[in-house]
């Protein structure tokens, strides 16, 4: 549980930084904005850093390596764009707007340091950044619940997703680079061998030259299935804290290569990458809104469900989480879903206007 918090908090902050990154490009921003986002910045030192990572994706700072001290990342940040930045001043100060002392200059008072340093980068946004470095393209794209997209990349290739999901796309000289945050999505790559194509997640690096795979990327789990072609699965030892706006590949990684209908899965806290056959018609039926499951709890079950529809399953009896179900589903259909469970003798279903309760059967 802890490890998926930890995920869903730094997902939310990338977000946040992602939101103040656009806000700020705003040439109608102004004072209270700047206050807002200098407020921001002080609540956290992460706020700090996924900020810098954001701002290195945007304006094309090749050498930003995430593993490098906040302070690293701010100072790289200063030199390689100087004529844009502007000092937004003292708006990130402690309460009583004195200036630190030594000792403040620790815990909280470091924050606050941090953040005035970064706070001095933010109007490298409004310098027009996109279109200063040319060489990199960036992009994000976010599902909703029930809403998929399919969308062609600069390159030729293509990316299907899935609902409920988050990818950046991050093309640069060497790598065409894609980052699923959250999600299941289909690539069919355009082939480019002196250009790798990757999918990055804060674990694992999927890399291809030109073929079709799918990546299912949720909490702490990530799985691939090939579709066509070959790729090649790893999972770099990557420093905790590493930042979801990017990962260069290096040091020790576990590497496997994965082929057609085969599936690799690199589960929570897994030291190994299970490799396995597997059907990649129904490991991508989720495109025509069918769900396939075979012999899978009933909880991972109604969570798929939830991605598809505005009201959701509610397991109300823990008891029932590990209850087996097989079978092909309507994704947008939970009330033949829920009729199946009644009917099957595996739960009781109590139709709400809101939810979809799920209880063990009456005996």
């Amino acid at each position: 549980m802890k490890g998926n918090q930890r995920y869903n908090y730094r997902d939310r902050i990338i977000e946040e930084a992602a939101d103040w990154f656009t806000r700020l490009q705003d040439p109608q921003h102004n004072l209270e904005d700047d206050q807002a986002f200098a407020d921001w910045l002080c609540a956290s030192a992460e706020h700090v850093q996924e900020y810098l990572a954001i701002t290195n994706l945007h304006t094309g700072v090749k050498e930003l390596p995430t593993t490098r001290s906040v302070e690293e990342l701010i100072e790289t940040a200063r030199h390689a764009h100087a004529a844009n930045v502007f000092p937004l001043g003292r708006l990130c100060v402690p309460e009583d707007g004195k200036g630190l002392t030594a000792r403040e200059d620790t815990g909280r008072g470091r924050v606050k340091r941090l953040a005035r340093l970064a706070a001095s980068l933010a109007i490298v946004t409004l310098a027009g950044v996109w279109w200063l470095y040319p060489n990199v393209n960036t992009n994000t794209y976010i599902t909703s619940i029930g809403e998929q997209k399919s969308f062609p990349l600069s390159d030729g290739s293509v990316v299907t997703l899935n609902a409920v999901s988050k990818l950046r796309i991050r093309y640069t000289e060497r790598y065409r680079d894609v980052q699923l945050l959250s999600g299941e999505a289909l690539f069919t790559v355009a082939k480019n061998k002196l250009r790798p194509f990757r999918v990055l997640t804060n674990d694992s690096v999927t890399q291809a030259v030109g073929t079709q795979f799918d990546v299912y990327h949720r909490g702490a789990e990530t799985i691939v299935t090939v579709v066509e072609g070959t790729v090649d699965f790893s999972a770099p030892q990557l420093p905790e804290h590493n930042s979801a706006a990017g990962v260069e590949v290096g040091g020790s990684s576990r590497i496997v290569r994965v082929t057609k209908g085969q599936r690799a899965r690199l589960g929570v806290r897994s030291e190994q990458i299970m490799v396995s056959a597997t059907n990649p018609a129904v490991a991508t039926a989720w495109r025509e809104r069918r769900l396939t499951f075979e012999s899978r709890p009933l909880a991972e079950v109604v969570a798929q469900f939830n991605l598809y529809n505005r009201v959701p399953f509610e397991i109300r009896d823990s008891a029932l989480n590990t209850v087996q179900v097989s079978g092909s589903f309507n994704a947008n259909d939970p009330q033949s879903f829920a009729a199946f469970l009644q009917e099957a003798r595996l739960a009781e279903p109590t139709v709400q206007p809101d939810r979809i309760i799920l209880l063990p059967e009456k005996r």
